[in-house]
């Protein structure tokens, strides 16, 4: 059968306003601040087979995994029955998971009887069980991070809403009302999806539905192969390192290595090589990985406006040998995977910028800093705030860098003060901002990094973090500065106490906690940078005087 072109691009863009639409909706909807104002939450939409057709712009290490997820869900369980009350759950990172925070939910799609597809949606929930409230950074083993949700198929009228499945889950959660309110929204916005699927295919017909969720996937992947095909053929290298394990101060940096090899319209980025898998959570599922890696590709590709679907895997080839950091074997805590997945990325940047220096950046922050102040009276509901943290961007050749920014790998927004202190009676932020000189500076400077201060209203209240750069700065490209390091530190009564990248602190009343986060890595030679912009950069504050003598042998009384 035929199709005019014009109508399958038309309803593969109507396609894509859906999974635009249904993230909307999930935010609207959800009870936890770690996705109504964060935004730590993903949609999209799936053809039968599972292939992902269309996704909304949230964030790409949940978006970029989500077939990966369905093809693990699908080889477990039996679909050939599957109703429109079905649904499948699950946060397994060994089944196409992500870290067990995130919960991934799967709604078919039917018209007529007929399955034309599926609605996803991962959102990252507040609490999952485990050893500790916030994260529990002594976990050496998975099931010490929460609850293993495998692939489980089921019902709504049945297990859900009050059904044994429901009950068993969030039995096992800390925060169940805001965990139950937050699927509920995951709900709704997979429903959201479906509705419009099925109105497309009452308009044109399913056959025209399934013909337009083909042409998006082929479409991608001509204009893939057509960007990849501007890379010069050949191989090269690339690394990147981890502050360490997070179980020990001294430990050694842990190494990302990464072979690229590009041959016409095609690329393979060959992880052999990479350290092998440590005893603490800074592993990462080959899910997290692999979307680490094809983000890194595509976001230096010289056409970063191709819909983003699975069409832009298929000219790629992606080895990662099991038993590394980046392919844990089963069973291994992964609860800081961004970190590991972002040092992939780093990796391939690095290789790259071997052989097309002008596309790639200095290194980001390029880390999740995952801040949690738990509250747990000894009579009374527990409270858990959790804060999202990133930092500076790197630059790269004609712009500078953005700040105080999640890690492109995640783009979750910041929690506003209001947000934090209206949810959480047992925290106050003090003070907020961007931090003077923290930037790489370069010809093209990176993103600043930030700091937040909190007061600490009550007793019971315990610190929990993991994060990375306190130890090995964000590297700036080609001449430039590298970014700050990472910093946090609590003050009780006059005295400072500095602690790790991943840390357990029990707090008082008063209690002054900062965390500052770094700045981002620049691009170019910063003697280099225009006059006129390390002017208006000293007259906001970005740097200071002495920045701009000894770094940029800019003269500040004279004006060059």
């Amino acid at each position: 059968m035929s199709h005019d072109p014009t109508l399958l691009n038309i309803m593969a863009r109507a396609l894509q306003s859906a999974s635009d639409e249904m993230a909307a909706n999930l935010i609207r909807s959800a009870f936890s601040a770690v996705v109504r104002e964060a935004r730590d939450c993903s949609t999209a939409l799936l053809d039968a087979e599972g292939n992902v057709v269309a996704q909304a712009e949230m964030i790409p290490m949940q978006t970029a995994a989500l077939s990966a997820s369905f093809a693990a869900a699908a080889q477990q369980l039996d679909l050939s029955k599957v109703g429109p009350d079905h649904f499948i759950i699950m946060n397994d990172p060994y089944s196409g998971g992500q870290h067990l925070n995130d919960i991934i939910l799967f709604t078919p799609i039917f018209h007529e009887g007929e399955l034309l597809g599926w609605s996803g949606s991962t959102a990252h929930h507040l609490d999952i069980g485990g050893g500790a409230a916030g994260v529990n950074t002594g976990a050496t083993e998975l099931i010490q991070e929460g609850l293993v949700i495998p692939p489980l198929l089921l019902e709504r009228g049945r297990d859900w809403n009050g059904g044994m499945a429901e009950r068993l889950i969030f039995a096992n959660i800390r925060t169940p009302v805001i965990g139950m309110g937050d699927v509920d929204a995951q709900f709704a916005a997979n429903q959201t999806g479906a509705t419009r699927v099925v109105e497309l295919a009452r308009r044109y017909g399913a056959p025209t539905v399934r013909a337009a969720m083909a042409g998006a996937l082929d479409y991608s992947e001509r204009r893939m192969r057509a960007a990849i095909a501007d890379i010069p053929d050949g191989t090269w290298t690339g690394e990147a390192f981890l502050d360490g394990d997070g179980l020990s101060d001294e430990a050694r940096p842990i190494r990302i290595f990464v072979t690229v090899t590009i041959r016409g319209d095609e690329a393979e980025m060959d992880f052999t090589g990479t350290d092998p898998q440590v005893r603490s959570m800074f592993n990462s599922p080959v899910a997290s990985s692999v979307a680490g890696a094809v983000t890194a590709l595509r976001s230096i590709l010289n056409d970063t406006g191709m819909p983003a679907n699975d069409g832009c895997n298929r000219p790629l080839r992606i080895v990662i040998p099991e038993g590394t950091v980046l392919n844990p074997r089963k069973g291994a805590p992964v609860r800081a995977r961004a970190t590991a997945s972002c040092r992939a990325l780093d990796a391939v940047h690095d290789a790259l910028g071997k052989v097309i220096p002008e596309r790639v950046p200095g290194q980001g922050a390029n880390s999740t800093t995952g801040f949690f102040l738990a509250y747990a009276p000894p009579q009374g509901k527990m409270a858990i705030h959790l804060d999202v943290l990133g930092g500076g961007w790197g630059g790269a050749k004609d712009y500078d860098a953005i700040h105080a920014t999640d890690h492109v790998l995640s783009s979750c927004r910041l929690t506003p003060t209001e947000s934090v202190e209206q949810l959480n009676p047992h925290v106050r932020i003090e003070a907020f901002g961007l931090i003077q000189d923290s930037w790489g500076a370069g010809a093209f400077n990176g993103g600043m990094g930030i700091f937040r201060r909190y007061r600490i209203l009550t007793d019971d209240v315990t610190l929990s973090l993991y994060s990375d750069r306190f130890r090995l700065r964000p590297q700036g490209r080609e001449g430039a500065r590298d970014g700050t390091p990472a910093h946090l530190e609590v003050v009780r009564h006059g005295e400072t106490i500095a602690l790790g990248a991943t840390s357990t602190f029990a707090l008082r009343k008063d209690d002054i906690v900062e965390i500052r986060l770094p700045g981002g890595g620049g691009w170019g030679p910063p003697q280099t940078r225009d006059r006129a912009a390390v002017a208006r950069d000293l007259a906001d504050g970005m740097i200071s005087a002495r920045a701009a003598r000894e770094i940029y042998a800019f003269d500040p009384e004279a004006g060059a």
